[in-house]
């Protein structure tokens, strides 16, 4: 049970971002959410009279102006990933390795997240969200933690051997990133036009891939059940008229746990509304965080506005 044990440890503790992490929906707790919080969220509900199998739409207040459109379109430019498709997800850690004068590590997501799901690295064997923030260290994982509880032998090539599978010369040229490594992930994954170029979700939900959900026994412990009122995909409004946010929860719990995401991320302290925005997230904040690094990025408008275009 330690993934539970992990979500008390988690949900017990304040936001990283006091000033600025705020809260966009009601969700509940490990404990479920409070009577009060509860009852005005489900009042919220009764008032509305749903025509469709999704949520009602939040109408969320801002204090601030929106960007001009002029310097939205700058920092969406900015943050179109223009790499091959096969190392978009590598995340690169260098500082160590360039202490001890060797090639810096660089860990393939797309290698990975189709033999597990993310909850295994990132709930089980305790790797931070953010790139350098667990401190992993040679002791470390030749003690079976981190990366040593799968780089084995046994699971898959042991962390004592094989160094050049981790630790890779990459082309400074072509802005830091490794171009001569092929996709491992195989044929028959479906397509899209973004990032890695892999519709993962739809790949689980077809079942093209099965990744486990932990390394520890053949089933993973139960997770946190999610509450009724958050199985219908929510939406909520944004600076611009015309285009709302939809975010399914079922979609996302596939693939993390509760903690992943709440209270570091997203706090869940009390229902309400805050100025999250698409600009905190092209910065990587909130869904920035997996949604410019790991995930489809943000030029996959459709996947999270419906009716808006992609864009190349």
């Amino acid at each position: 049970m330690k993934s539970l044990k992990r979500i008390t440890t988690l949900t017990g503790r304040k936001s990283a971002f006091p000033g600025i992490l705020g809260i966009v929906l009601a969700v509940s707790t490990l404990s479920g959410c409070s009577d009060n919080q509860m009852g005005n969220f489900n009042r919220f509900l009764a008032n509305k009279e749903l025509t469709e199998p999704v949520g009602p739409i939040f109408q969320k207040q801002y204090t601030t102006a929106s960007l001009p459109r002029a310097q939205l379109d700058n920092l969406l430019d900015m943050a179109l990933y223009t790499g091959p498709p096969e190392t978009y997800g590598d995340v690169i850690f260098r500082e160590r390795s360039a202490q001890h004068r060797v090639d810096p590590v660089v860990f393939s997501h797309q290698s990975h997240r189709k033999e597990f799901t993310c909850r295994v690295c990132h709930i089980e064997l305790e790797f931070s969200m953010k790139r350098g923030e667990t401190g992993i260290t040679r002791e470390d994982y030749l003690d079976g933690l981190y990366c040593g509880a799968c780089h084995n032998g046994d699971i898959a090539f042991s962390v004592k051997y094989s160094c050049n599978l981790c630790h890779v010369k990459i082309d400074e040229g072509e802005k830091g990133r490794n171009t001569t490594r092929s996709s491992s992930v195989g044929g028959g994954m479906p397509a899209q036009d973004y990032g890695d170029g892999i519709n993962w979700v739809e790949a689980m939900e077809n079942g093209v891939i099965a990744p486990r959900d932990t390394i520890y026994s053949e089933e993973a412990p139960e997770s946190m059940p999610l509450p009724e009122h958050l199985k219908d995909p929510l939406r909520w409004t944004t600076r611009s008229p015309r285009t709302t946010v939809y975010f399914p929860h079922v979609t996302h719990i596939k693939w993390l746990d509760c903690a992943n995401c709440h209270p570091d991320i997203f706090t869940i302290e009390k229902m309400g509304t805050m100025e999250f925005d698409k600009e905190k997230n092209l910065y990587g904040m909130f869904c920035g965080t997996c949604h410019m690094t790991v995930a489809f990025p943000m030029n996959g408008c459709s996947r999270c506005h419906p009716g808006q275009r992609d864009r190349s």
